[in-house]
């Protein structure tokens, strides 16, 4: 009974999965809400990929610098972003004890919050978020973290998505709400459970642990 913590600085990105009413927004609201605690508007900026619009209200304006609600604005978005992030790849000058004091770059951390990452992706045959996929090994260095959320159904097949399968190849954690045992094993060798909304599995390193996800006040179900 001791409080679970996702590490950013630890493991820059997360995955979230779970079924309609299972808690996937409210825990991305409880994600906002830590990072708007942690950081300060000049130490994080973030976009919020958000089609159903439900999540985009929980983000003070002073943090948010895009609001994504179409497949074009999304990639016209990550294009910026990953252009910005080109100028923090970290040169040959820069020494090994140098990766974990990022201090070869100044600005604010960037947080891209995919909610319903299911209806961005099948949109296209190209991942829209692809210009970003070179820096994800090195997101915590160059102050890039994403968290995607995704619904439960069609999970299996989805694992093999671009975007999906990279975060989890660099063995970023996932969070598993509830979801059909149908859908197959997830996040290496982790079998699905029909779950209590805001229950999951939190799958780190191939390892899951039941969790129980705390509840952001009068935040709407999805």
């Amino acid at each position: 009974m001791e409080p679970v913590w996702h590490d950013f600085s630890r493991t820059p990105h997360l995955t979230v999965i779970g079924d309609t009413e299972s808690g996937k927004t409210n825990l991305m609201r409880r994600i906002t809400e830590g990072i708007t605690a942690r950081y300060a508007p000049n130490e994080a900026k973030i976009i919020v990929v958000d089609y159903r619009r439900t999540l985009v209200d929980t983000i003070p304006e002073e943090y948010r610098i895009g609001h994504v609600i179409s497949l074009d604005n999304l990639k016209e978005t990550v294009e910026g972003a990953a252009r910005a992030l080109k100028t923090r790849v970290p040169g040959a000058d820069i020494a090994p004890s140098r990766m974990r004091r990022c201090d070869w770059w100044t600005g604010p951390r960037l947080f891209v919050l995919v909610d319903d990452y299911d209806m961005v992706s099948g949109n296209s045959f190209q991942s829209p978020f692809e210009p970003l996929f070179e820096h994800l090994t090195l997101g915590f260095e160059m102050g890039l973290h994403l968290v995607v959320a995704r619904s439960a159904m069609g999970a299996g097949r989805a694992m093999s998505d671009a975007l999906l399968r990279r975060l989890d190849e660099a063995n970023n954690p996932g969070v598993l709400l509830s979801c059909p045992p149908t859908e197959g094993n997830l996040f290496g060798n982790t079998k699905p459970r029909n779950l209590p909304p805001g229950r999951a599995l939190h799958v780190a390193r191939r390892k899951a642990r039941l969790i129980q996800t705390a509840l952001v006040e009068d935040a709407p179900e999805s």
